[in-house]
């Protein structure tokens, strides 16, 4: 939705013979969308995360219709700046899906794939709908969008996102070659070295 959004702007920009006003345009939508995001800390804990990824993919959903039939600058700078207010919850609330999904030790490592595939998910759609902007004009890449956002929507109604159960130090962790035996047990250790250290080995 973000890279068929950009697409769609920097389109219809260009159509209208001012290429310049692009920027500015995503920016209005970016501060939009930040004062969204900041606002999340007055929503109520009893509105689950749940709730508040359906609201937010719903209301990207709506709010990207309009995009289907604007056709001049002034209408673009409104629909964008109130489209934003999606952005920024749609956002914070899948990162908080993910940070109750996962284990504590691997929060780290679930993030990083999260953000990797939101810029990479962005900039592999800037080029399909940039291409398809340019064959079929701004509506095309709107419309991209907007079905983008229908089938987030569509997702959040359906996925019954899991929480992460366990405890922390049940959490699947990556074996070292040659670690030491745990202490307060006479488990295998490593090395003989290492049982004489730990009492668990033959003495002397």
């Amino acid at each position: 939705m973000f890279g068929a959004c950009q697409a769609g702007i920097t389109a219809l920009t260009a159509r209208l013979g001012q290429e310049d006003q692009a920027g500015l345009v995503y920016a209005a939508m970016g501060v939009m969308s930040a004062v969204a995001g900041l606002a999340m800390a007055a929503v109520p804990e009893r509105v689950g995360v749940r709730t508040r990824w359906r609201l937010a993919t719903g209301a990207g959903c709506a709010l990207s219709l309009p995009l289907l039939g604007t056709s001049g600058l002034p209408g673009l700078y409104a629909v964008v700046t109130v489209l934003g207010v999606a952005y920024a919850p749609h956002l914070i609330t899948v990162f908080g899906l993910v940070e109750r999904a996962v284990a504590p030790s691997r929060l780290a490592e679930a993030m990083g794939v999260a953000t990797s595939a939101l810029v990479g998910g962005q900039a592999l759609a800037v080029a399909v709908t940039g291409r398809l902007a340019e064959a079929h004009g701004p509506r095309a890449a709107f419309t991209a969008a907007s079905t983008a956002a229908g089938l987030a929507f569509v997702l959040a109604l359906a996925v019954r996102p899991t929480t992460y159960a366990g405890e922390p130090g049940k959490a699947l962790h990556a074996r070292v070659r040659g670690a030491a035996a745990p202490l307060g047990g006479c488990g295998t250790p490593a090395t003989p070295a290492a049982a004489a250290r730990s009492g668990c080995g033959p003495a002397g």
